[in-house]
């Protein structure tokens, strides 16, 4: 099953882009990527568009990027993950993300490179690249120590753990937990209040809130993608996604 990317844009300037396979999750492989980069592009350049709220279909935001993707990256020379989460992080209008039920690896990683973030009170994150002999990606390495504190970003990145939603607005991955089934809901919610704002004034503020970090994150993204880069073309990440796909998945 392929992941369909889709975007509706309402009349008043608020742009919904949703992540849509249920039957594997919402799981992201390369031509995902390249959906979600197109859409970042179209949703940048149409003036009507003011904020950008990010979802995924059936109860799940995303399960992350498909780990046959990272087989196929030992013969590759940069991540298409990292390639979306940069442009993502680019991105210069408000971006908000609801998510419910799961936010796998990726999927939470995405939440730190958005404005504003809700999800449902029973939502499940993970950041289990290490489970599988790989390491972070998406600038994680950086931002997840200066959102939760080093000991926090250890305990996520290190023992590959889930959390919890209230964990994860503890530790600042999220702006709101809300009852499920509503993420979305308090993702308009504050969407149409941002559209209230001066508009140029706020696109300033956003890029002044990213300017002083800029350099440390570009710098995190290239040291992160090369180092997963060479984690794939490892023996030990091999052994460890072929004995993924080798256990059975009901």
């Amino acid at each position: 099953m392929a992941t369909r990317i889709t975007t509706s844009r309402r009349a008043d300037g608020i742009t919904l882009l949703k992540i849509s396979c249920p039957e594997r999750r919402n799981i992201l492989d390369e031509a995902s990527y390249a959906q979600l980069i197109e859409a970042l592009t179209a949703v940048e350049a149409d003036d009507a568009v003011k904020v950008l709220i990010i979802t995924g279909s059936e109860n799940c935001f995303t399960a992350g990027n498909d780990l046959a993707n990272y087989r196929a990256l030992a013969e590759a020379t940069e991540v298409p993950a990292i390639t979306f989460l940069r442009r993502l992080h680019a991105f210069p209008k408000p971006v908000i993300a609801a998510a419910e039920g799961l936010a796998l690896g990726l999927g939470s990683s995405i939440l730190m490179h958005c404005d504003f973030a809700y999800a449902g009170n029973s939502t499940t994150f993970y950041l289990p690249f290490v489970n599988f002999a790989l390491t972070p990606l998406g600038a994680t390495t950086y931002m997840l120590p200066k959102l939760a504190g080093s000991k926090a970003a250890s305990e996520m990145l290190m023992l590959g753990s889930s959390f919890s939603a209230t964990s994860a607005c503890e530790l600042g991955l999220l702006t709101d937990t809300t009852p499920d089934g509503m993420a979305l809901e308090q993702a308009y919610t504050c969407a149409t209040r941002l559209i209230a704002k001066p508009f140029a004034a706020l696109l300033a503020t956003k890029a002044l809130l990213r300017e002083g970090d800029a350099e440390a994150i570009g710098r995190a993204f290239d040291r992160e993608e090369q180092q997963l880069l060479e984690r794939c073309r490892s023996p030990e990440a091999q052994a460890a996604i072929d004995g993924f796909f080798s256990r059975p998945h009901g």
